[in-house]
């Protein structure tokens, strides 16, 4: 009986691995906008049953990361324009309030290393290092909203980001919009500095802003 108890592995363990397992393959591009998600594959993959695999599709979909279609299966959600948008003027609203939550809450540290990433997004942008500079940015907006002092509002901004920060959105503002983006970060890291809430507020919204997409045919490029 000890030697079984060694053996088992929880069932909620398995699922947490699978989920960390798609959602980075999601959001990285290994797995490609529209493409189907084997169950069975899966199942070979982590030697696990049906079970934790349709519990890890499930978390995905709430998440907007993956789509189920009766009797066709799971797919990665292909990101529409619509959806996009919709999520850039959401996440804009909720980093503002975080921004002016954390302006007492920033250390010189938390400049410093603000400081830092936005000198690697830049020189990212100059490779065209799609993939380093996603990961840059991402860091970059965690640490003030990490400072917010609010855990729900941190999460909520965290699962809304990894709906529609893919290589594809990414790829599409290098191509259109990057410089002035990169540019804004700056604005960021000086209106923090000032210790102005509302200010703060006001720069965070109009950078994630400047998302927003409104020409279609752009878009489906």
């Amino acid at each position: 009986m000890q030697n079984e108890g060694a053996n088992f592995v929880s069932p909620r363990l398995v699922t947490e691995e699978i989920l960390d397992f798609l959602r980075k393959a999601i959001v990285g591009g290994r797995l490609k906008d529209g493409e189907k998600l084997s169950e069975p594959r899966l199942q070979e993959m982590f030697r696990t049953s049906r079970s934790p695999i349709r519990e890890a599709l499930g978390v995905l979909e709430q998440e907007g990361l993956v789509v189920r279609i009766p009797r066709k299966g799971a797919f990665v959600n292909r990101i529409t324009l619509e959806e996009l948008n919709d999520t850039t003027a959401v996440v804009a609203v909720l980093e503002g309030l975080a921004a002016r939550s954390a302006v007492s809450r920033l250390t010189e540290a938390d400049f410093k290393i603000m400081e830092r990433l936005l000198q690697d997004m830049e020189r990212e942008v100059k490779k065209y290092a799609i993939d380093k500079y996603t990961e840059t940015h991402k860091k970059f907006h965690e640490i003030f909203v990490s400072r917010c002092g609010n855990k729900v509002l941190a999460t909520l901004i965290g699962s809304l980001r990894q709906r529609y920060v893919r290589p594809r959105v990414t790829s599409f503002y290098f191509k259109h919009n990057i410089n002035a983006a990169v540019d804004s970060h700056s604005e960021i890291v000086e209106a923090l500095k000032k210790g102005n809430p509302a200010a703060a507020e006001d720069v965070v919204k109009r950078h994630v802003m400047m998302g927003l997409v409104t020409d279609e045919k752009l878009w489906e490029e």
